[in-house]
């Protein structure tokens, strides 16, 4: 018989954006400029009208993706190609040596550091890889966006599905976040 031991550990989710990394690195402005962009040449939309509607939707759905997805029947990986991936991230996010030194300083063997985003895979592994931090995180619970339907933040299934993911039961994991 095999000895498999269950992982106890408790889980601390680490939100990425804006929590890794600091607000002041405009990261936040630069997607949410791409995003409005987006809606102006997809919808053929006035700037005004795109950047209300964008709005619209994050505060429905956690997401302005969703409501694009829902609404306008917009295919999530080109949108997200188009957005998150066109985040010039390389020219604002560096190697951080304190933050490095804080998740190594955490004792692994009594918690499990796991990465928690409502942005696609994609933008995960490249922040937590600029930040060079990419090999402190057990796994990354994010926003599928190339699922038929996908969930994110702050729906109760995606805190669900993050801890189905990383193997936590409830009242044994912690949550950083902006």
């Amino acid at each position: 018989m095999g000895s498999e031991s269950i992982d106890t550990r408790p889980v601390f989710f680490f939100d990425i954006d804006n929590c890794l990394y600091p607000r002041s690195k405009r990261v936040h402005e630069m997607m949410q400029e791409l995003i409005d962009k987006y809606f102006i040449n997809h919808l053929s939309l006035s700037p005004l009208t795109a950047a209300s509607l964008h709005q619209t939707y994050y505060k429905q759905y956690g997401l302005a993706i969703e409501g694009l997805v829902r609404h306008h029947a917009i295919e999530p990986l080109e949108y997200n190609a188009q957005v998150d991936d066109a985040l010039p991230l390389e020219d604002v996010i560096k190697p951080d040596p304190q933050l490095r030194q804080l998740l190594l300083d955490m004792d692994r063997s009594r918690v499990k550091p796991w990465l928690f985003t409502n942005a696609y895979v994609n933008h995960a592994r490249r922040v937590v890889k600029l930040l060079g931090v990419e090999d402190l995180f057990e796994g990354v619970t994010y926003c599928d966006y190339g699922a038929r339907e996908f969930i994110c933040k702050p729906h109760r299934g995606m805190f669900e599905k993050a801890m189905r993911e990383a193997g936590a039961r409830e009242g044994e994991c912690s949550f950083v976040g902006e």
